[in-house]
């Protein structure tokens, strides 16, 4: 498991446990809002909204790396809603098409269902979708937490 420990940064411990290529950070960096602040912030010891957090980001994840995009990208459009815009305009002047952003989130997710099929398919199912039980269970210092985030709750990351 690269970079983060899931138990102080639960977003992202939501993100290795459910992403498709298996635990990867940058599948769904939620460490941007969970420590950083950037595009909002939220508390990464608390298990709320964790869930939501990680699924929205593994979207736009997905779809910036359907651009080409490096991910680094993120860091520039998640404070300045007219970014995410300018990518939208760049892929459709680039293609002449018309979509929306809502229509490249599709996108996003769509790939997600494909890769989570082909995991399937490969013997990688939803009970799949967990982090290594000493996480439940060992404590992290200083704040003594655990990772709790319900395992029937991670259940629903890829419910869109």
């Amino acid at each position: 498991i690269p970079a983060y420990d899931p138990r102080a940064v639960k977003g992202v411990g939501v993100t290795y446990a459910t992403t498709t290529m298996g635990a990867d950070h940058t599948a769904g960096y939620v460490v941007a809002t969970n420590i950083l602040g950037i595009s909002g912030k939220t508390d990464p010891l608390a298990a709320e909204g964790q869930v939501d957090l990680s699924r929205n980001f593994q979207i736009a994840t997905s779809f910036i790396d359907t651009t080409g995009l490096c991910l680094f990208v993120a860091f520039a459009i998640l404070d300045i809603p007219e970014g995410m815009e300018g990518i939208v305009e760049m892929c459709n002047a680039r293609y002449g098409w018309n979509y929306t952003l809502n229509d490249y989130l599709e996108i996003g997710k769509e790939v997600l269902r494909d890769e989570r099929a082909f995991n399937k398919e490969a013997g990688f199912g939803e009970d799949s979708d967990d982090l290594p039980d000493f996480f439940r269970f060992e404590s992290l210092k200083p704040h003594n937490v655990v990772f709790d985030i319900p395992k029937e709750e991670l259940k629903t990351v890829f419910n869109f």
